[in-house]
This record gives C-alpha cells, sequence and structure tokens, in this order.
C-alpha cells in the first residue's frame, strides 16, 4: 500500500481536511499517516489535536515546534523547530507523498523537509492570490515545491500554471471544506442555542478576525475594537468569537477579546476553537459574519450568510454577492451593518465548488501514486 502522509497545523485547516483525510483513510490501497503539529498542539488555542481523535482518526506523530506567535523572532524560531521535526518523521515513516492544504508559515517548514528528502508533495488550495498577508508568498513558495496542485477554482490553476509554466499535474477540483455541507447535518438552531447558552431569539453574530501580518499591531487591535465598537451598540445580539490563530498579533488579538467577554459575558462568547461543524452550523444561523477569515469569503456563500469582511488580509479573492468588502474604517463597517439590516435577503453563490472535492482528490492521488 502506498503512504500518504497528510498534514495538518491548525483547527480551520483540519476543518478542510477532514473529508480528505476521510477519503485516503477509506481508500483500500492508500495507507494514511496523519501528523499533526502547529497550533492542534497549544493549549492556548484549544488542544485541537483532541478533535481530531474525536472524529476516529489514529495521529500517526506529532511535531510540537513549541509555537510562539508574541514575536516574529519566535515565530521563525518556532519554524526550525518543526523543519527539525519533520526531517525526523519523513525518514522514520518513509511517506510516499506529503499532503498540505493552504498557506500557513509552517507549511514552508514541512514542505522544506520534504523537498530535500525527495518526497513529491501535494498542495491543495494553492493559486489563490491574497495581498494581505504574507500567506501569499507562503502560498506561491509552497506551489514551487509541490508537485501535485489542488486547487479550488479554475483561475487559481491558471495561476499555478503560468508560475510552474506546465499543465502537468494541476487540476481545479473545488474547496475542500464545502464537502462538509454536502457530509454532514448541520446542528439545528435550538441544538446551538442550548449548546452555547446563548437566547435563541436573539440576532447571533460569528466574529473570526485574524491578523493582517503585513500591518502593525496597532492596525491589528484597531480592526477589532472597530467590531466591538459596532457590537457593542446594537441590543438583543450575542456574540461568539473564534479566536484569532497563531500569526504575529494573534496574541494581542485574543487578550482582547478576552477582555471583552470578561467586561460583558451575556453577550460576548470567546472559544479558542468551536469546532468545524458547530463553527459551520453558527455561522449557518448567524445573522452576519464579521471579520477576515477566509471561511467567509469560501463557506459563507454557499449559506447566503451575509458578511462584513475587514481589511485586506483576504484582497484577490473572488468576492461573491453576500460578502460586504469595507476597509478597517467604523463608518464604513456601520454603513454596510446598516445595509444589511436593510436589506435581510440572503444570496447563496457555489462559486468555490460543488461538494465532491474529496473524491476527486483521492482520486487523482490513487492514479499517481499507481502510474506504470
Amino acid at each position: 500500500m502506498k503512504k500518504v502522509c497528510i498534514v495538518t497545523a491548525a483547527r480551520s485547516e483540519y476543518g478542510l481536511l477532514r473529508w480528505t483525510i476521510d477519503g485516503v483513510y477509506r481508500a483500500p490501497n492508500l495507507e494514511l499517516l496523519l501528523v499533526v503539529t502547529g497550533a492542534h498542539l497549544s493549549k492556548e488555542h484549544g488542544d485541537t489535536w483532541r478533535n481530531i481523535e474525536e472524529d476516529g482518526y489514529l495521529i500517526t506523530a506529532k511535531v510540537d515546534m513549541a509555537l510562539n506567535s508574541d514575536t516574529k523572532e519566535a515565530i521563525v524560531e518556532s519554524m526550525g523547530r518543526c523543519c527539525m521535526g519533520f526531517a525526523k518523521v519523513f525518514a522514520e515513516l518513509q511517506p510516499d507523498i506529503v499532503m498540505v492544504l493552504g498557506d500557513r508559515y509552517e507549511l514552508l517548514s514541512v514542505c522544506s523537509a520534504a523537498l530535500v528528502m525527495n518526497v513529491p508533495i501535494a498542495h491543495l488550495s494553492g493559486g489563490d492570490v491574497t495581498i494581505g498577508a504574507i500567506d501569499n508568498e507562503v502560498r506561491n513558495a509552497i506551489t514551487m515545491m509541490s508537485t501535485l496542485h489542488f486547487p479550488g477554482v479554475e483561475g487559481s490553476a491558471q495561476n499555478i500554471i503560468r508560475m510552474r509554466n506546465s499543465l502537468e499535474y494541476v487540476w481545479a477540483v473545488g474547496e475542500p471544506g464545502l464537502d462538509n455541507f454536502r457530509r454532514s447535518t448541520l446542528m439545528t438552531r435550538q441544538e446551538l442555542a442550548e449548546d452555547i447558552g446563548i437566547p435563541i431569539k436573539n440576532k447571533w453574530i460569528l466574529v473570526t478576525l485574524h491578523p493582517e501580518t503585513n500591518e502593525s499591531l496597532e492596525y491589528n487591535l484597531q480592526m477589532a475594537k472597530n467590531i466591538i465598537t459596532l457590537t457593542d451598540s446594537k441590543e438583543g445580539v450575542s456574540v461568539i468569537i473564534s479566536k484569532a490563530n497563531a500569526d504575529f498579533g494573534g496574541n494581542q488579538i485574543n487578550e482582547y477579546w478576552a477582555e471583552v467577554e470578561k467586561q460583558n459575558p451575556w453577550k460576548y462568547h470567546l472559544y479558542p476553537s468551536l469546532g468545524q461543524m458547530r463553527y459551520l452550523s453558527f455561522m449557518n444561523e448567524s445573522y452576519a459574519v464579521l471579520g477576515n477569515s477566509s471561511s467567509g469569503i469560501v463557506e459563507a456563500p454557499c449559506l447566503g450568510t451575509p458578511v462584513i469582511n475587514i481589511g485586506s488580509r483576504q484582497t484577490g479573492r473572488y468576492i461573491c454577492k453576500n460578502v460586504h468588502q469595507v476597509n478597517n474604517d467604523f463608518s464604513e463597517i456601520l454603513a454596510v451593518w446598516e445595509n444589511i439590516e436593510a436589506n435581510p435577503e440572503r444570496i447563496k453563490d457555489n462559486y468555490y465548488g460543488d461538494g465532491f472535492t474529496a473524491e476527486k482528490i483521492v482520486k487523482h492521488i490513487e492514479e499517481y501514486l499507481y502510474a506504470e
């Protein structure tokens, strides 16, 4: 059996990879090697490796990179530990291919080790353009190190073809996170209200804000403060906040969120991780989504939930009609909120995929590994 090593470094990334992991796990001629690193192993970020085991998947190895995002120097030091850890893991496991998704900086270390050790890399969700963070450069670097490419949409596939000057092994398969809507049953509003402990009749707001790594800490904190200025002014709302990721500035945003929750625990509810299904279920039942997460750009359009996307972290992605793009400016955020109140009709859009991405990826992986 051919060994497929899938690497996950964060809760959001695992949620997107879930059904591809499942497809490899169930394939009779493939052996799943699941390696966990990054924020999954951080208590601050919820020890989310436990969610993977709860889903029934055996974790083959853990690479603790002693993740610390307080300074950029600390992040680079963590990346060094990650590279050394994966050198050892790849030497022990001898995978036939390594699969990674997206643009997390941890993946630079993972893919560098795989490249030098002659392990082919399959990259999911490459070819996108997001100019508001170093994710863009990271994503493109991973593309150039990879052999197989599974972009979400045709435009991203064309970007990869231009970068690599080759059509070989590039397939536009749809964004893998959309498989969740076909493969899972979302929680009901009643179930969510009881689970989280919020009034069912309130307007629910989902907040997911990550740092713009090309901007200052002050800029990023101002984005968070603008959101709270808006929600503080609204009556009859319950705000669920999913913590920022492990980028530089994430800890400071999370400290601010914790203080906001402490001041008003009846309105604000902070979570290190909601878990993918609870997160998507809450997104479905939310009045609006605020922040700058890619989930607002890719997943929310399938539900039609209004999104206020703040700043430039996602600039370059295709923007569906349910998404309202604003600058880091309170007056713009307020104006869009008022527009949503005046036009509450939901607009759904399946631009990013059909929910069958995992099956396509596994098929191409099998064909590649077993090609004569």
